[in-house]
Order: C-alpha cells, then structure tokens, then sequence
C-alpha cells in the first residue's frame, strides 16, 4: 500500500485544528493560557463565537475529507497528482474559512472561496470513489 498525502496532510491539519482549540481557550481567559499570553482586554462574545464556529466548521469538514482521502489512496484507483491536487483545494478552503472566522469580522471572499473549495475537495474525492 502507498499512503503518501493521507499522513502528511493529517498531522497539517491536526496542528491547525490545536491552534485554533488553543485560540478558544485564549479567549475565554483559561489559566493555561495565561501561563503563555497575556490577555489585558476581555474578548467580546461575538468574536468568541465566530471563533467557536470556526473551531467546529473545521472540525465537522476535515474528518470526512480524511476518510475520502485514505479511502482513495488505498484503492490507489487515482494518480497521485489528482489526490494532491485535491488535497490542495480542500486545504485552501479550510484554512480560508477558518481565517475568515477566527480573524476577521467580514469576509465574504474568504468565506465564499473556502466553502467553495471545501465542497470542490470533497466532491473530486468522492466522486474519483464512485466512478
């Protein structure tokens, strides 16, 4: 079996989804965080729950396109180059959703363009399974 994309992408996206956890834990004041940042303004419930939200999107999206990818790749039915491509796509529409939740109030570009490319990735992989 050759799992290349599957491990790389894995530990990728796990230290981006710890990132974000530790943002949320930054923001509600958790003692642990206090230990690393100092947190002098309290952070209004707006931004902490677009925070929140970001946190949840990626994690309700990212497990799906993993078992896609892992899928794939043990079938080995696609060229390397199409899993990576895909790979690709769906991370850029993560990490701009994601960035467009955690940093900024308004983004339509970023929201747009990572639910766009989040569905693409998923959409390539599950359809290269069905065909």
């Amino acid at each position: 079996m050759n799992i290349q994309l599957t491990p790389i992408f894995l530990g990728i996206f796990t230290l981006f989804y710890i990132f974000l956890a530790m943002r949320i834990g930054y923001m509600r004041g958790s003692p642990v965080m206090k230990l690393f940042f100092k947190m002098d303004v309290p952070t209004p419930e707006e931004k902490l729950q677009r925070n929140v939200r970001a946190h949840g999107n990626f994690s309700e999206y990212v497990p799906i396109f993993f078992i896609l990818l892992l899928t794939n790749e043990l079938l080995q039915s696609n060229s390397y180059h199409f899993l990576l491509t895909s790979c690709f796509i769906f991370s850029y529409g993560r990490l701009a959703h994601a960035i467009c939740f955690a940093f900024f109030d308004h983004n339509p570009f970023l929201r747009i363009s990572g639910m766009l490319t989040t569905y693409t990735g998923l959409i390539m992989l599950a359809l290269s399974l069905l065909f």
